[in-house]
């Protein structure tokens, strides 16, 4: 009896796999729907993206937020496939085009207006006084484009200061610890800067080529997920009008402990950054020769002059304004 039992049992394992790979074969698989992942970073433009997606506009079963601190590292983020859209200066875009990396720009967010500065010790009055200091900057960032063009501004270069390699949100600690003369910062940093007593010696409002902050797709993305990014756009637009308005509203203490600001601090900040509606997008990505590829080869050679590139990107389709029209209501 138990050798009759165990040979059914043998019998039974081999039997009970084959339906297991049948049912596998005949039963219809439910594939797990993709989500699009956002990397906004830490930058007060793009808290509309955030608090839209924890007010449900952006559904969770269609939109995964990924929150990066820093801006080398959601460039990374984009760049190795761990993100699908994310938001980028332009200085940002050109370098990863030069990487060879395929993406196309779908909406300008923003233009900074003074929220990207050159903050020093109250002993340094102005950029010519940075001459031999040690400045942090994030090397990775759109703080290094600024960085070169405060020096060009007072007749200097790179070569003048010795550079502190560090990312925004160790930019605070340096200071207190007396590690830095002066730091390149964005806001939010930069109005916590404020508070320890450092100034501004040059700023974005100053720049002839302003930094913009630039809703960037993979190739991959712009293809899979037009739905969704269009809906991206719009929600962005929508969400925008109100995080501007400058009084508190439901989701505020999100946007305050991501920024770590005091509400008064962040009102303060709007005035530092304009966002660009939808007829001041279309002017700067349609048309046979927009506005930002125009902007883009001033900065290329600026860049490259500036040993930030080695050489021009290779030409490619990278701006796109045709989710512009689909995210109109």
């Amino acid at each position: 009896m138990n050798d009759s039992k165990a040979w059914l049992s043998r019998l039974m394992v081999p039997f009970c796999a084959l339906l297991l790979l049948l049912a596998a074969a005949l039963v219809p698989h439910m594939e797990k729907r993709q989500r699009l992942r956002v990397a906004p970073g830490v930058w007060p433009g793009s808290e509309a993206l955030l608090l839209a997606h924890s007010q449900g506009k952006l559904p969770a079963d269609r939109f995964q937020m990924i929150e990066l601190p820093w801006s080398s590292a959601v460039m990374r983020a984009l760049g190795n496939g761990a993100a699908d859209v994310a938001v980028v200066t332009l200085d940002g875009v050109l370098r990863m085009r030069e990487g060879g990396q395929q993406l196309r720009v779908l909406m300008v967010l923003d233009a900074s207006a003074g929220a990207d500065a050159v903050m020093a010790r109250p002993e340094v009055t102005d950029v010519q006084g940075l001459k031999g200091k040690r400045v942090g900057v994030d090397v990775r960032g759109a703080g290094t484009y600024l960085l070169i063009n405060a020096l060009e501004s007072a007749g200097m270069s790179m070569g003048d200061i010795h550079i502190v390699q560090l990312i925004q949100r160790e930019m605070e600690s340096a200071v207190e610890a007396g590690e830095v003369d002066a730091v390149v910062a964005s806001e939010p940093w930069l109005s916590g800067l404020c508070s320890k007593g450092f100034h501004s010696v040059f700023d974005s409002s100053r720049l002839s080529l302003p930094i913009v902050r630039l809703l960037v797709a993979s190739e991959k993305a712009h293809a899979q997920f037009r739905k969704e990014l269009a809906l991206l756009l719009r929600t962005q637009m929508d969400m925008t009008r109100l995080v501007r308005t400058g009084k508190p509203f439901d989701g505020m203490e999100l946007i305050l402990r991501r920024e770590r600001l005091q509400f008064e601090e962040f009102a303060s900040s709007l005035k530092h950054w304009k966002p660009l509606n939808m007829e001041e997008n279309a002017a700067m990505l349609a048309g046979d020769s927009p506005q930002l590829a125009q902007m883009a080869a001033v900065m290329e050679e600026q860049m490259i002059r500036g040993g930030l590139l080695r050489s021009k990107p290779a030409p490619s389709d990278w701006i796109d304004a045709t989710l512009l029209k689909e995210a109109l209501p």
